[in-house]
């Protein structure tokens, strides 16, 4: 479904906003630490979320719906990816150096193009990461502008 463009910018250190729902409707936004395109041909990711946020996993295991938008924060370009969580796992040591490069990626951005300090953006770094599973159904261009919420075909490389 992605070609090597699209899965890059996924595992760069693009913004990564998490949307989940409870049953009832009611929803919930949080930051992901980190994602991993797992299989290009179905698409399952790997997406490392903090550990500590129990509205996320409570939704998560209630609905099993996540929306996750990726967005350059040097271009503003996003790509929305929306799917079913098909399980959590603990996270690696391997998961743990993927969020800290991803982290470091994505702090240098917000750094250099908003000017905030880093020791700001320090305060975000979750303190424990949880790996959730997901198998994607759709994904959609969120770049601001006219095109934004068309599906994409083929993961838009």
């Amino acid at each position: 479904m992605f070609g090597p463009e699209t899965t890059t910018f996924f595992e760069s250190g693009c913004a990564l906003i998490v949307g989940t729902v409870a049953s009832d409707g009611e929803p919930h936004a949080t930051r992901g630490w980190g994602l991993t395109i797992l299989d290009a041909g179905r698409t399952r990711l790997r997406l490392l979320l903090d550990r500590a946020d129990e509205t996320t996993f409570a939704f998560l295991r209630d609905t099993g719906k996540v929306a996750i938008t990726a967005c350059n924060v040097r271009t503003a370009r996003s790509i929305q990816l929306k799917g079913t969580v098909d399980g959590f796992e603990p996270a690696t040591d391997a998961d743990r150096i993927r969020s800290a490069d991803y982290t470091e990626a994505f702090f240098t951005d917000i750094e250099e193009t908003d000017g905030t300090p880093r020791s700001r953006l320090e305060r975000l770094r979750p303190l424990g990461l949880q790996v959730c599973l997901v198998d994607l159904a759709d994904v959609f261009d969120q770049t601001p502008g006219p095109q934004a919420g068309t599906p994409l075909e083929g993961g838009a490389s």
